[in-house]
């Protein structure tokens, strides 16, 4: 025979898939060939009747080779752990140097065939940014990213391989609970479908030794600043370790299996007690890559394998190119263990925030759903019109009509925001839009003209450069009519992508000044007002228009003017048409080819008064503020908060020395609250007081806030509050 060394070595290679009754969905076959050292060979697909060829090169002729057939891997993925845990049969051949061809068959029975198809766990999500204007927080889309899917150790595999030591920390652990504060600030919780967030840890990491006083001791010590902030799912599962009775019973007389196995069966309240101290032990592999699309969104597929009956246990991290080239991390939470997706659902939504300065967002791209060529009035700012009476809230009457449904009214610079079909610009010839305002419900209009921009990112040479695109306005004369135009943006930027260089006027489509044009009244410390009320209704107005200066005729174009059907703007927006969204003095929000907006705007200042104190034996005097009293007097507190048109709250907060007494809350009005002087001595005494002789003298102070309700829809603080302090003192007669 000749020398294998001259020529390739072929294994022959025939699978047969033995096939079930009804069973129409056979899996893609791969035969692969490794060496002992798990280093591959060659690979050939199988053909329909399971045949294939494996040719070997005559310098890798060993003497055993490792034949595998399993189902077609990524290229990127392909390596033989990776198929065993997939579920491939693996067989062994013994190569004989004095022949160049082997055979070898190889039966597939169901079990195994259908695990490959039945592993598989599609992962979906979004990766977002929040980001903070104005107060308000906003959530921005993070496209052009590259995510990367780990999937996390699973809980059994940890627990076995815990040295002693650490179990019986456990042990006290949950014999000892250790106290633990609430979470500070907003948190978000993986499992109800939000990311983790970082920031500072509840407790430090304890020191060594079994005794449990010196370990408890050492886990109340001052937190660091660089850890994870445990969210309110995980202080509630540490707070549940002194409930639960069985496993404190383990931990105090189980043999070390049972323990372990007790610590598996409880993972939900132990996983917590790790991210806090042990956050090493966990360990992770990749299974899968992705990237995000303009909206955020990102979608994997992986397979669990056949021998893997856990629910998968996930980890993300996501990376973006800056300046075009240089691979930048975005997402990567640490420790693992904080920011791990346990038991998750394959199919479900995954929401990851970054925090990174150097994440790049693009536009918010909330779904739509709506008609064919629709044109969405989406908000004023941030507030959706459903939101508003007359604009799709519910309720809606003469006397609330332009106000929000809280009853609050506009105030500042109202931006409306609007959301366009790609089909107008596309298809439709719809190049232009014009908003136009006017005072009442009749008369001219007169066009809004402040200049809008849009921002989109692009690559010069290394730098990434954020340049504006103006929307308008564009000045137009049209049968002697002047027109001021706003173009609707374009799906695409000239260069790169559209970004977000300034959460509010990047989301505005005009800006309407109600402070220029509704001004109201201010007033000086005693009451005195200046300026003019012209607060009311108002009204905007939506028009469209070709790239010529045409007014659009929407029904001959088959557009449609909808409106939000949720007050909520985040995720998808459902609508409404707005034609259907009547007016309370008749008609909708349609008007021929316009949509008509009333709001009621209110920029009027509020004013904030405390009287004297008295009692019957007198008034706060002026130079020294002492009020007189006498046995069984009572003190009057009046108060004036006042609102020309009543959108306005009040707190008023009554302090003894340091101590607040009293507090009222509420709207507009003339107040008169009257306390006996024995309350006024006795309320809310600190703990020092206690047992001590009742105060017969005492300082006393009245702060009273006033807050205007006007909006501009971002809940910027317009300057319309007001404020008014005074201190006395009560002295017997």
């Amino acid at each position: 025979m000749a020398n294998p060394s001259k020529g390739a070595i072929e294994i022959a290679v025939v699978a047969k898939l033995i096939s079930t009754e009804g069973a129409n969905t056979l899996p893609e076959v791969v035969a692969y060939a490794f060496s002992t050292e798990a280093r591959l060979l060659a690979s050939s697909a199988l053909n329909e009747d399971g045949s294939g060829l494996l040719q070997l090169p005559a310098s890798a002729s060993a003497t055993s080779v490792r034949v595998l057939v399993g189902p077609r891997l990524a290229e990127k993925s392909l390596a033989f752990d990776e198929l065993v845990r997939r579920g491939a049969i693996e067989q062994h051949v013994r190569i004989d140097r004095d022949s160049l061809r082997h055979e070898l068959q190889i039966p597939i029975f169901p079990p195994v065939w259908q695990c490959w198809l039945r592993s598989a766990c599609f992962v979906r999500g979004t990766l977002m940014k929040r980001e903070v204007s104005g107060g308000v927080t906003i959530e921005l889309p993070v496209c052009n990213a590259t995510v990367e899917v780990y999937e996390v150790d699973a809980w059994p595999i940890i627990i076995y391989k815990l040295p002693d030591d650490i179990l019986q920390k456990l042990r006290d652990i949950i014999l000892y609970p250790i106290p633990i504060p609430d979470p500070v600030g907003p948190v978000i919780n993986p499992a109800a479908g939000g990311g983790p967030l970082i920031g500072p840890v509840v407790g430090p990491r304890p020191g060594p030794g079994p005794d449990p006083a010196p370990f408890k001791r050492s886990a109340l010590s001052a937190a660091t600043a660089s850890e994870h902030r445990l969210d309110a799912a995980t202080v509630g599962s540490l707070k549940q370790l002194s409930e639960a009775s069985g496993l404190r019973y383990a931990a105090q007389f189980a043999a070390k299996q049972q323990f372990q196995q007790a610590l598996i069966d409880n993972a939900t309240l132990v996983r917590p007690l790790f991210c806090l101290y042990w956050p090493w032990y966990f360990t992770m592999r990749l299974i899968a890559t992705t990237h995000t699309d303009a909206c955020g969104h990102f979608q994997a597929l992986f397979f669990q394998g056949c021998n893997n009956h856990d629910q998968p246990d996930l980890y993300f991290k996501a990376k973006q190119k800056l300046f075009g080239f240089f691979d930048v991390t975005i997402y990567a939470p640490t420790p693992i263990a904080c920011h791990t997706w346990w038991n998750y659902v394959c199919g479900t939504e995954v929401t990851l925030y970054t925090t990174s300065p150097l994440a790049i967002t693009c536009p918010p791209c909330h779904p739509v759903i709506g008609p064919m060529n629709w044109v969405l009035w989406t908000a004023i700012g941030n507030t959706s019109l459903h939101a508003i009476n007359g604009g799709g809230a519910p309720g809606a009457t003469a006397g609330n009509l332009g106000l929000l449904d809280s009853g609050a009214p506009w105030g500042g610079t109202l931006r409306p925001r609007l959301d366009f079909d790609n089909s107008l610009r596309d298809a439709l010839g719809v190049q232009y839009y014009q908003l136009s305002w006017r005072r009442g419900t009749a008369g001219g209009w007169t066009p809004l003209n402040t200049e809008v921009y849009r921002h989109y990112a692009h690559v010069v040479g290394s730098d990434l450069v954020i340049d504006p695109y103006k929307l308008g306005p564009h000045h137009m004369v049209v049968g002697g009519q002047a027109l001021e135009l706003y173009e609707i943006p374009p799906a695409l930027p000239p260069l790169g992508q559209w970004t977000i260089a300034n959460s509010v006027t990047d989301t505005e489509n005009g800006e309407f000044d109600s402070v220029l044009h509704a001004s109201g009244l201010s007033f000086d410390a005693d009451g005195t007002s200046h300026g003019t009320d012209n607060s009311g209704l108002y009204q905007l107005k939506l028009e469209l228009f070709d790239a010529a200066g045409s007014l659009i005729n929407i029904a001959a174009k088959g557009i449609v003017f909808v409106v939000p059907d949720s007050s909520t703007l985040g995720g998808t927006i459902h609508t409404v048409h707005a034609d259907t969204v009547l007016q309370p003095g008749g008609g909708s929000l349609v008007v021929g080819n316009a949509m008509v907006l009333t709001l009621h705007i209110d920029n009027n200042h509020t004013w904030a008064q405390l009287g004297a104190p008295t009692t019957p034996a007198g008034a706060a005097d002026a130079c020294c503020g002492v009020v007189p009293y006498g046995a069984s007097d009572s003190v009057s507190l009046p108060y004036t908060v006042y609102h020309p048109h009543g959108f306005a709250t009040y707190g008023l907060g009554v302090y003894r020395s340091a101590t607040q007494i009293l507090s009222f809350s509420g709207g507009t009005g003339v107040y008169d609250d009257v306390e006996t002087v024995g309350n006024m001595m006795s309320l809310n005494l600190p703990a020092s007081c206690v047992g001590k002789p009742p105060c017969t003298l005492a300082a006393f102070s009245e702060h009273l806030d006033v807050y205007a309700m006007a909006t501009d829809g971002w809940g910027s603080y317009l300057g319309y509050n007001s404020t008014a302090d005074r201190a006395f003192a009560l002295s017997p007669m």
